[in-house]
């Protein structure tokens, strides 16, 4: 049965800006410009969380797009009811956006999605609410309008089959040269000083703010009130995320996320990661071709939990080092380096 219907302008599910398009937000609520002259307002942000929500969920959505001779017809539903209501609000919302031809100007967006915000005028737009989700027509006279419904339409089911692994693949196409030395690898554009370990004090750089708003989507709690640490022990590494106060809710989302990494961790998936840092991160490659010898043990702690990393392949040890280093660094984080680098 048909829902409620619209003519409105472009209903863009853009969940391909996803990840990049965290806003650079510092401590205290200040909102301002960031990274690459990005906004970083409520609204953007409120936007953002539900794109990262679709993407982390893609398993539980469904796609098809039909493209027709002046346009595409997509239908996007899922059984999960908040899964469905979360693709509904987002089409509306999104519409806003580009009825005000208000272009974010993310480094990953793709040139199809940058000409659809040029050309809104140029597009009509009819959207169907079903039980499960929404259908969306979009048409244009306009060819090279319908070359970027198309190619978008194609990009964002993309995301739908492969969720994070391909949103990284993702920011890596559209957005990997543009980025800050501080998000492709290597330290900081602007190091902060380390208060008690795990804690960055001081102003942060906006690369770093950029992150840790990254960070606070992929593992559900704030980055500012939760410790990390990264060992590196003569056996592997570890990995550990409490929170600075009790909190039943973030201690539980950390528990569950700790979890979900070492699975992912364990099957090669290294995704949340690259997600969080907007690379691929040092190390992680080798380990997930050695993801064979190496093991991945989850344990609960007092306000959190750790992820013990164990293996005797020197090249996997070499890797976990390597990744454990990078994750210190760019997280300002504590952590032990009980190691030698094996040469």
């Amino acid at each position: 049965m048909w829902g409620r219907r619209w003519a409105v302008v472009p209903a863009l599910v853009t969940l391909i800006v996803a990840g990049a398009s965290a806003r650079a937000q510092r401590p205290g609520g200040m909102m301002g410009v960031g990274m690459m002259g990005m906004r970083h307002d409520s609204a953007t942000m409120a936007q953002m969380a539900v794109i990262h929500e679709l993407v982390l969920n893609h398993d539980r959505i469904t796609r098809t797009v039909t493209n027709l001779p002046n346009g595409i017809r997509t239908i996007t539903e899922s059984n999960d009811p908040l899964m469905a209501r979360r693709i509904k609000d987002h089409v509306v919302t999104m519409n806003q956006r580009v009825a005000a031809a208000d272009d974010p100007g993310l480094p990953i967006e793709s040139p199809a999605l940058r000409a659809i915000y040029r050309n809104g005028d140029k597009i009509r737009t009819v959207v169907d609410t079903t039980v499960k989700g929404i259908v969306v027509v979009q048409t244009s006279s306009d060819s090279g309008t319908v070359a970027a419904l198309q190619q978008h339409a194609s990009e964002v089911s993309d995301l739908v089959r492969g969720g994070m692994a391909a949103l990284h693949e993702a920011m890596m196409k559209n957005g990997g040269g543009m980025m800050p030395r501080g998000m492709r690898g290597g330290p900081p554009t602007d190091t902060t000083a380390m208060g008690r370990a795990g804690h960055a004090v001081g102003k942060p750089d906006t690369v770093f703010a950029a992150m840790q708003i990254r960070g606070g989507k992929a593992m559900g709690v704030d980055q500012y009130t939760s410790t990390h640490k990264f060992d590196a022990l003569p056996d592997g590494g570890r990995i550990e995320l409490q929170r600075d106060v009790d909190d039943g809710a973030g201690v539980a989302q950390i528990r569950a996320h700790l979890q979900s990494i070492a699975k992912a961790f364990k099957s090669g998936d290294f995704s949340s990661p690259a997600f969080v840092h907007m690379h691929t991160v040092p190390g992680t490659e080798v380990m997930a071709a050695k993801r064979d010898v190496i093991s991945y043990t989850y344990r609960e702690l007092p306000r959190g939990g750790e992820v013990r990393i164990v293996t005797k392949d020197p090249a996997a040890l070499k890797a976990i080092y390597e990744f454990m280093e990078f994750q210190r660094q760019d997280h300002h984080a504590g952590g032990m380096d009980h190691r030698k680098m094996p040469r």
